[in-house]
């Protein structure tokens, strides 16, 4: 445990003094802003469910720009043998990068906070509190659609730390993460091809359906077992990938 937090210490500290977290940040946020106000404005209302569809757009291209650098940055700078020759095992790397990452993954939710703060000052129905009169929200779907976003998008990031223990080049990293995850938002307009059970399969694999479903309030197994798998696969093909180093 030790070891996982050193590591995570280590790239929370490389994040924070990174230029890149920053502009990601701020793509993120202006990104979000842009569509988060675009929706609302024509929807004439302002929707939390809305706001995580929205989120999860934007990481598909912001997801990879933050775990590009994760493991090649080591591989390019030759400080990948000289950390797995310590008693640090594979999988304690894998972790420790990974709990950095989705820290940095849960900054850029907490900033979504601002439209929950829109709903409660423009809520229909208000009550007292303290000095302002604000809205009375639902606050089971709310939290359970920041619980989903957590696990889909932290699925996002694994995908992003798998590609990154395969190459050294942090460009190709990314591309790879990318192309991915569009492949997995794009993949249910192919599942009308096909007859069930694929068709249905195909439709299980893209990651918006699920948060539509987080978004809703509904915590259903399917769409948990979802969001672990995410993350515990290419974690697990991260460790692999990182073991395979030793056949060399």
């Amino acid at each position: 445990m030790s070891n996982i937090l050193t590591i995570a210490r280590k790239e929370l500290k490389v994040y924070f003094v990174s230029p890149l977290f920053y502009v990601v940040t701020a793509l993120f946020i202006l990104a979000y802003g842009f569509f988060f106000a675009v929706n609302t404005i024509s929807s004439q209302q302002a929707s939390l469910r809305t706001t995580f569809n929205i989120v999860v757009f934007v990481m598909v291209l912001l997801a990879p720009l933050l775990t590009m650098r994760l493991v090649s940055q080591e591989k390019q700078q030759g400080t990948i043998e000289l950390l797995l020759t310590t008693p640090l095992r594979d999988i304690e790397l894998v972790i420790g990068k990974y709990a950095a990452a989705l820290v940095m993954l849960m900054t850029l939710l907490a900033t979504t906070l601002v439209s929950l703060l829109i709903l409660l000052l423009t809520a229909v129905d208000k009550q007292q509190f303290l000095f302002l009169k604000l809205g009375q929200l639902d606050w089971g779907p709310i939290l359970v659609g920041y619980l989903g976003n957590v696990l889909v998008l932290g699925g996002f990031m694994a995908v992003g730390l798998f590609a990154s223990t395969l190459t050294q080049n942090q460009i190709i990293a990314a591309v790879v993460s990318i192309v991915f995850l569009m492949v997995l938002l794009i993949i249910p307009s192919a599942s009308s091809l096909f007859q069930p059970p694929l068709s249905d399969f195909l439709t299980y694999l893209s990651p918006r359906d699920h948060i539509d479903a987080f978004g809703g309030g509904s915590l259903a197994l399917p769409d948990v077992v979802y969001g672990l798998t995410m993350i515990g696969v290419p974690l697990y093909l991260s460790v692999v990938a990182l073991g395979a180093r030793k056949w060399h």
